[in-house]
């Protein structure tokens, strides 16, 4: 018997909105997971949000831990540097592509996010401003798989991204980089754009890791 529309409905829905939290910090790394508790919130029955963590779990978000509680997965940070380094060289693709292709409007649209960035000090929102400072020329460049390749990893990457933004230096030096990468892009120049956008991930992994040292999440 298939399971009706409406339980499937409860069942995305609850996984849609646990795994936003999760990635958006509501819920933190390690955090007990009740699904009474969440059923209770999302106005919904156990059952689509037991399934929901099952899906969760299956995305490495929540683990089942000895005393066989749910709990939010720790940090990735053994898969960090990786995807930092897949991602600069993804992104510096992106930027080259899109360089002699930035319209005025794709230019103004950036300008008004770097307003923005240098005027929030909150993880999130700096998080939230960053990816799409980046996705306005990921569009630009015109390649669709690239898109979806450096989505899914800037959503990997989102948990760890809300701790390394919530220092004031870091804050600071990657406005700097941004602000080199939107005139390079300005100026259409391709190599220029490539390298500023490289450089900006692989200092991102270098600021994290002295970040981490002093402060692990688990």
């Amino acid at each position: 018997m298939k399971p009706s529309h409406r339980h499937t409905s409860a069942q995305q829905y609850a996984y849609e909105e646990v795994r936003r939290w999760i990635l958006n910090g509501v819920l933190e790394p390690d955090e007990v997971v009740r699904d009474v508790e969440i059923a209770e919130l999302l106005g919904v029955s156990r059952t689509p949000v037991r399934e929901a963590l099952i899906r969760l779990g299956q995305e490495g978000l929540v683990e089942a831990s000895a005393s066989r509680m749910t709990r939010v997965a720790g940090l990735p940070l053994d898969r960090a540097p990786h995807l930092f380094q897949v991602g600069a060289s993804l992104d510096a693709l992106a930027a080259e592509l899109a360089a002699p292709q930035m319209t005025e409007a794709d230019l103004q649209l950036m300008r008004s996010l770097l307003d923005s960035l240098s005027q929030t000090s909150s993880p999130e929102r700096l998080s939230a401003l960053d990816e799409e400072f980046h996705l306005v020329y990921y569009r630009r460049a015109g390649n669709p798989v690239l898109i979806e390749l450096l989505e899914s990893i800037d959503e990997q990457l989102r948990r760890i991204e809300r701790h390394i933004w919530g220092h004031v230096r870091i804050q600071e030096e990657a406005h700097e980089e941004h602000r080199g990468l939107l005139e390079a892009l300005t100026a259409r120049d391709p190599a220029a754009a490539g390298e500023a956008a490289r450089v900006n991930w692989l200092r991102s992994w270098q600021r994290g890791e002295e970040v981490f040292k002093t402060s692990v999440p688990s």
